[in-house]
């Protein structure tokens, strides 16, 4: 197959969507296939992989680290048209999402599209005035473009009886979730994370994503004001870069805890696996995420899980590896403390995250993908 991916961002940038499709992209190539990008251009960034084709783009200031890209589709024709595609996928429902729907369309090709976030709620957050209005747009929205598309690709579970639910789409809906490198969680160096940090003694809690409005990290540091005065060992990290980078600095002043929290910023992905093996517990506390694949780096490194109980993390510790807890800020301190103070309950769960990590490898969810594009092609 020849598969053409359309996404609104790609390297430099660091995210899931970003990590999933640079992983996919991989699997499918070692399996045998053709994979081709169409994606923003960055400044000052050059590609060290083929068949990468970058358009004109905005690049958006630090901390929001992303590249807007200008949607135009008649200089994106020849290119796509030359390609001949058995297929496209789309990552996103607007800009690329909506080219490279209306490619397929143009082309006659099947289209699958990774529903990747909840939108309705990424909208009311990013849009406070009439929120409730963007929401309902966004929906509207949303099902428009499912109508287009071949196959749809949900993250979890939770995340296609969502779509099945709300949207009432008659075409198929598959479980792929994004997958793990297991191949990076080898020869890990905690200990060198920790020096860097200053932090050889402390008990540390990790969190890694963005830093923006809908992972809900006020409740985090708000918590961490509880587990700080029962642990007086214990220290927060933040590894990632977002929008809401300095009001959180502003609030962990507020609150008394700016000594113990450290805003590390973003490091390169290759460094995730050290960073996460540094941790005593991986803290999420996110309420929309579909999957959270940080959860399962997290868990590849033997680090126990504490998350906000909502539906991708429901669905990630199915297995074990973790607690979920409600969303109440004490509880959630009160089941980070007693995990600290636990050792061999954190160990028990240490073993259950590797082995639940174990089933995201490359391989396997590339397989699951392939099996996706397959009935798509069959279908259109």
């Amino acid at each position: 197959m020849r598969i053409l991916i359309f996404s609104n961002a790609y390297k430099p940038t660091i995210s899931g969507v970003v990590t999933s499709i640079s992983l996919f992209r991989r699997g499918l190539i070692e399996a045998g296939h053709e994979v081709h990008l169409i994606v923003p251009e960055y400044e000052d960034y050059e590609d060290d992989e083929p068949y990468i084709f970058r358009f004109p783009a905005l690049d958006l200031p630090d901390p929001i680290d992303l590249s807007l890209v200008f949607p135009f589709r008649t200089t994106m024709w020849p290119t796509v048209r030359g390609l001949k595609p058995t297929l496209i996928h789309t990552q996103h429902p607007i800009l690329m999402g909506e080219l490279g729907a209306d490619f397929a369309q143009d082309l006659g090709l099947p289209l699958v599209f990774t529903f990747n976030t909840r939108y309705d709620v990424f909208a009311q957050k990013y849009i406070p005035i009439a929120s409730k209005l963007a929401g309902i747009v966004t929906d509207e929205i949303i099902k428009r473009y499912l109508e287009k598309c071949t196959h749809i690709v949900a993250l979890t579970p939770s995340t296609r009886d969502f779509i099945l639910s709300e949207y009432k789409v008659d075409v198929p809906v598959s479980i792929v979730p994004v997958p793990v490198d297991l191949s990076q969680y080898r020869n890990l160096e905690p200990q060198r994370v920790r020096a860097r940090l200053g932090l050889e003694d402390a008990e540390l809690l990790l969190y890694v994503g963005r830093l923006a409005e809908e992972k809900n990290l006020p409740f985090l540091l708000q918590a961490f004001v509880y587990i700080a005065s029962m642990r007086p060992r214990a220290r927060l990290v933040l590894v990632g870069r977002g929008l809401s980078e300095r009001s959180l600095q502003r609030l962990a002043c507020k609150l008394g805890i700016d000594n113990r929290v450290i805003f590390a910023g973003s490091v390169p992905h290759s460094e995730v696996p050290h960073y996460t093996a540094a941790a005593d517990l991986f803290v999420f506390p996110s309420p929309v995420d579909t999957q959270g694949v940080v959860l399962l780096e997290a868990m590849a490194a033997s680090v126990p899980v504490v998350a906000v109980e909502a539906p991708g993390p429901r669905d990630v510790l199915t297995g074990g590896g973790g607690v979920l807890v409600p969303l109440d800020e004490r509880v959630f301190a009160e089941t980070v403390v007693a995990l600290l103070e636990d050792e061999s309950r954190r160990r028990e769960l240490g073993a259950q995250a590797v082995q639940v990590a174990q089933q995201y490898s490359v391989p396997s969810a590339t397989a699951r993908l392939i099996a996706v594009y397959e009935q798509a092609i069959a279908a259109a």
